[in-house]
């Protein structure tokens, strides 16, 4: 699959259910709807809501809802839209809300060679194309996935997924 620049682009939508965060090498043996994603609806039937680590795999889940999803390179941030008068609105207001003042849920940890794919949770891995998922570029590592619902602005909230690196101990 060819990389390109995320910023800037459209959201990401998904056919129903959840995105999936993986390491981009680990997407040949994702099998999505012909067989992985059973594990997400058995979570999401157990009343997972929130963003979740596959029990044995190294794939997050982000929750439990088809939010439109964009991805901020620059701030290590999803994006999803929880409700907003316009796209635009929405970035803007992602872009400088002070993340510091965010209470943050703190998520799983998911360890990254250098590329994370932010996808579909149902799409096999193999039929992925450039138009289907975001690649995130960023150091080699083990990653927390914290995560928080924001009012933005009136009118305007998201939910959002920031990367926070974990220093070795």
């Amino acid at each position: 699959m060819r990389q390109r620049a995320i910023e800037g682009r459209e959201w990401l939508e998904t056919d129903g259910g959840p995105f999936l965060l993986a390491p981009v090498s680990l997407l040949p043996s994702w099998t999505g709807y012909e067989g992985d994603y059973d594990l997400v609806i058995e979570g999401t039937d157990a009343g997972r809501s929130e963003c979740y680590l596959l029990p044995g795999r190294n794939v997050v889940v982000l929750g439990d809802e088809p939010l439109a999803t964009t991805v901020m390179e620059a701030r290590s941030l999803i994006v999803q839209w929880i409700h907003s008068d316009s796209e635009d609105d929405l970035r803007v207001h992602a872009s400088e809300v002070d993340l510091d003042s965010i209470a943050w849920r703190e998520g799983p940890l998911l360890e990254s060679d250098g590329c994370l794919a932010l996808m579909d949770a149902a799409l096999p891995g193999a039929e992925a194309t450039e138009d289907s998922v975001f690649v995130l570029e960023h150091d080699a590592g083990t990653f927390r996935v914290d995560s928080a619902e924001v009012p933005l602005a009136p009118h305007c909230a998201a939910k959002l997924h920031r990367l926070v690196p974990v220093k070795a101990s």
